[in-house]
């Protein structure tokens, strides 16, 4: 971000390093502790550069676990949208980010789906959701740990911006995060995840999977009629065979809906004979304003888990973190405001 302003005032290298070091990695909380720089050269950058593209509105903090969401508004226009900090009990600070405000997806059973699309954040404001938590972690003396995309929007149909927010998260002159401890996650945009594989995206992928089969995919995530699901499936699998990295198959258990041994069977033979890059995530529903759903019962929930590891498929069920705030999986939502 500083480049233009560097090269408008003909400054050296030295002082660019000086600024990335000062800003993305001793997470300065404003320009005024950029003391590496002259006083009046500070000044002259807060009146040329805003500090942050994003400023919080409103904290909401979890009651039961380590859980918070931040309302954010964006400077550029005053549109709002949400991102979450989950700290977990093993030390893991996992940070959130929004890459969109509200999401052109329209999955039934996900409050942002209902919000429909309203814009894209860019770089920069994807890039200091985690900056604002890197500041806030660091008052406490803890760091950033992993970054998921799975916070508003869908990360692959805004590509472009989400790669270079991830290219300043891992680069060592930046903020370097291990590029594993990144996550982008998708509802199956295939041609998208064909143009990852192409830019050579050593991250880690998941994959909002949701159901085993194609007719019940397209009633409950739109997206599935245009992104058919074993031509998805196929290219899931070239990406993990590529990369040698595990994906995760998101599945949101909902009652009645795709959660019956039939379902988990018909996902067992979803996968085929080659499971060694799986991992199937089962996430319980969080119940959203409007929508008819409910959460499995714990019953059906280890039956479904049962059947996938007696043949021998990886899973885990993801403890529900921020539900009591809104803040846990689809539950993100917003009205933007002008």
């Amino acid at each position: 971000m500083i480049e233009p302003f560097a090269a408008s005032h003909l400054l050296p290298a030295f002082r660019i390093k000086q600024f990335n070091l000062a800003y993305y990695r001793d997470l300065i909380d404003s320009y005024d502790e950029l003391t590496t720089w002259p006083k009046t050269l500070r000044e002259e950058l807060a009146q040329t550069i805003p500090f942050s593209t994003i400023v919080p509105v409103k904290k909401t903090k979890s009651t039961n676990e380590g859980t918070q969401k931040v309302l954010f508004k964006r400077i550029s226009d005053n549109k709002c949208f949400e991102s979450v900090i989950m700290r977990h009990r093993d030390g893991r600070n996992t940070i959130c980010v929004s890459c969109m405000i509200g999401c052109p997806v329209g999955c039934v059973f996900c409050a942002t789906g209902k919000m429909g699309f309203v814009a894209n954040l860019s770089a920069r404001e994807i890039v200091d959701q985690v900056l604002y938590f890197g500041r806030m972690l660091k008052k406490e003396k803890e760091t950033i740990t992993n970054v998921v995309f799975m916070g508003m929007g869908e990360p692959l149909l805004n590509l472009e911006q989400v790669m270079e927010a991830i290219k300043i998260m891992n680069s060592p002159d930046f903020m370097g995060l291990g590029i594993r401890r990144i996550t982008i996650s998708t509802s199956g945009i295939t041609p998208k995840i064909y143009e990852l594989m192409k830019g050579g995206y050593k991250g880690r992928l998941a994959l909002s999977l949701h159901a085993p089969d194609q007719t019940l995919r397209e009633r409950i995530m739109p997206i599935a009629k245009k992104y058919p699901l074993p031509e998805l499936m196929s290219t899931v699998k070239a990406f993990a065979t590529r990369t040698q990295l595990r994906v995760s198959y998101e599945y949101i258990l909902i009652d009645g809906v795709n959660d019956t041994p039939e379902h988990a069977r018909a996902l067992v033979y979803l996968f085929g004979e080659d499971i060694t890059f799986v991992h199937v995530n089962l996430i319980p529903y969080n119940p959203i304003p409007g929508a008819p759903y409910k959460r499995s019962t714990p019953a059906a929930v280890r039956a479904f888990s049962q059947i996938l590891s007696d043949f021998e498929i990886s899973n885990t069920f993801r403890v529900t973190m921020g539900d009591d705030i809104q803040a846990a999986c689809g539950q993100l939502a917003t009205e933007a405001t002008s």
